[in-house]
């Protein structure tokens, strides 16, 4: 975790961007194949099945063309991440090895104030780890369960000793009480006194963030503890309702699968992977809430909801399907024996029984509407009417028109009433049926890109300073701001900057690293008649041309209130400017060409 406390230079941003292993870091979330000089695959950024993604290691950037996000690695990192600007540079510097400068005043990651909490955590988890090589007790209890050694590796397991102040003695002489406090590692009695150890003799699950950050822990007690499950308490990392466990495993096969496994408790988790799925993550027992439904749908395309066979996992399922469905997920529920649940359905029956069942999942919007609508639900008009109430319920949340059309058929074929009575109450009518106007085509190869591109694409060459036309010239914001930091850097250098120059000098700004990560990979360079250099000054001409038009038409009417407010120095000097951008453009216009728009 960074700390993102360090002063960022420009040598060191730029020292940061030229060890970033872009297709390393895209690798972490996606499979990546090679094509050319470049790599691509299915984006990490957004669900997909046909690969848009792609990565050039030469220059350091990446692009989406399915959802136009591109970048440096930097920003694919904060992508994927959630770091801000700060700590994701100092996160990379970290992982490829770039000296760290002298930290300026401490300041904490986004959202968290007080003490940094990584220390903290991770000296928890290795006092966890090693107290499980030393309890036979707890290893014969993972044993029992039949829980691959490889699994309690890849996800950390550990043991809390019985005992009030193990923990505490451990880790207080390195770290404050305070920090401890903060971690959600030690509790206080509430009416004051010695603090203690809050995990004892239990099981020790680490919790990860998506970003495979460490934020806390949960427990299964082994004794005869009230409270079966124990999980860290809330604290500034570590907040239950927007955290998955498991994703951090999960995220990669789920991106490259487009389907998750959703289980309710650890054990389930280890169940699942241990089958063969390692898309799988849990809500830690806790009712699912939107935030975590959004974890899930920016991962994956359809999720298998795994719950309990009882009748405690049936409602919660029954509650969470409303919240995926507004996310646009599919959803499929594995029918579980009743009072079964993955972990002992693995132990009873096997891996395979389990693997199987989760891959013959039902869709379970359809199984709804067999519970919603009896068979017999069309000889009684009131049951009829309401499973037709019911049924609106359980559909309206799905935002997609067509989908929830579908749907509205079964039911209504199910109910055996005409579709259309269900239209209205499902916002379904002729108009909704009606495809959507496509959304306009983006203009690719602009000018002002098309200036740009020859400026910076590798190999290129750059004008004299004194050929380089103001910024005023470019019409579009981004361009016109990159273009901006090209000149000023030039004129600071005396050279022509390269691409990670200017790179660096717009750091986190979010358009103008996208718009340079795009007209980089998107564009390629097309042989012609005319050479880069040429290209590149017929571009300009152009771009001059079409700003002096549109400055004389704006003279005209400057010059039309002048005259009517009866200011004639004004007028002078308005006319004067006309006069000068007239000869000007006369003299940019290429032989045998008229005066129309560039």
């Amino acid at each position: 975790m960074a700390l993102s406390h360090l002063q960022i230079t420009p040598d060191f941003l730029r020292a940061v961007r030229d060890a970033v292993d872009i297709v390393a870091i895209a690798s972490d979330h996606t499979r990546l194949r090679k094509a050319g000089r470049r790599w691509s695959g299915l984006c990490p950024l957004h669900r997909e099945k046909t690969p848009s993604f792609s990565v050039d290691p030469e220059q350091g950037l990446f692009y989406c063309f399915g959802c136009g996000a591109g970048g440096d690695g930097i920003r694919l990192h904060m992508a994927l991440s959630g770091d801000d600007f700060p700590a994701a540079v100092e996160a990379l510097a970290r992982r490829f090895g770039v000296p760290i400068p002298a930290a300026g005043p401490a300041r904490r990651p986004r959202g968290e104030e007080g003490p940094d909490l990584e220390p903290v955590l991770s000296a928890a988890q290795e006092f966890f780890r090693g107290e499980l090589g030393r309890s036979e007790l707890a290893r014969s209890y993972l044993a029992r369960r039949r829980v691959p050694a490889e699994l309690v590796a890849r996800f950390g397991l550990g043991y809390a000793p019985d005992g009030w102040r193990n923990l505490l003695g451990a880790l207080a002489p390195r770290f404050p009480v305070a920090d401890l406090l903060a971690a959600g590692l030690v509790a206080r009695p509430e009416g004051g006194g010695e603090p203690y150890d809050r995990f004892r003799h239990r099981l020790v699950f680490p919790i990860r963030d998506a970003a495979g950050r460490l934020v806390g822990f949960g427990g299964r007690a082994l004794g005869d503890d009230k409270a079966k499950y124990l999980n860290t308490a809330e604290t500034a990392r570590f907040h239950k309702s927007a955290l998955l466990y498991g994703l951090d495993q999960a995220k990669r096969p789920a991106r490259e699968g487009g389907r998750l496994v959703l289980v309710e408790g650890y054990f389930d988790l280890l169940a699942v992977a241990a089958a063969g799925e390692p898309a799988v993550v849990a809500s830690m027992g806790t009712a699912l809430t939107p935030e975590q439904v959004r974890l899930l749908a920016r991962w994956a395309e359809e999720v298998v909801v795994a719950y309990d066979g009882d009748s405690a996992g049936a409602a919660a399922a029954e509650r969470a399907l409303p919240l995926l469905l507004a996310e646009r997920l599919t959803v499929r529920r594995a029918r579980l024996p009743a009072g079964q649940d993955p972990d002992s359905l693995r132990l009873a029956a096997g891996e395979e029984a389990l693997a199987a069942l989760l891959a013959e999942a039902p869709d379970f919007v359809l199984l709804e509407l067999e519970r919603l609508v009896p068979a017999d639900a069309h000889r009684q008009p009131h049951l009829q009417a309401r499973a037709a109430a019911a049924v609106t319920a359980l559909l309206t949340p799905i935002p997609d028109t067509v989908l929830r059309y579908g749907y509205g058929r079964l039911a209504a074929d199910r109910l055996r009433v005409p579709a259309e009575l269900l239209w209205g109450r499902l916002g379904v009518d002729r108009e909704g049926l009606k495809p959507a106007p496509s959304a306009p085509r983006r203009e690719v190869g602009s000018l002002d890109e098309e200036v740009l591109w020859l400026l910076l694409r590798p190999g290129g060459e750059g004008l004299e300073l004194g050929e380089l036309p103001a910024p005023e010239v470019f019409f579009d914001a981004p361009c016109r701001n990159i273009y901006a930091v090209y000149r000023a850097l030039y004129e600071r250098d005396g050279a022509p900057p390269a691409l990670g120059e200017v790179l660096a000098a717009v750091a986190a700004a979010g358009p103008e690293v996208d718009r340079l990560a795009r007209l980089l990979l998107e564009r390629e360079d097309s042989p012609g008649s005319t050479g880069p250099m040429g290209r590149l000054r017929e571009s300009l001409d152009k771009l001059n041309r079409r700003w002096q038009k549109q400055r004389l038409r704006e003279l005209a009417t400057e010059i039309h209130e002048a005259a009517r407010q009866g200011d004639p120095a004004r007028l002078d000097a308005l006319l004067g400017e006309r006069d000068r951008l007239n000869r000007s453009l006369h003299s940019l216009q290429p032989p045998n060409q008229g005066t129309g728009s560039a």
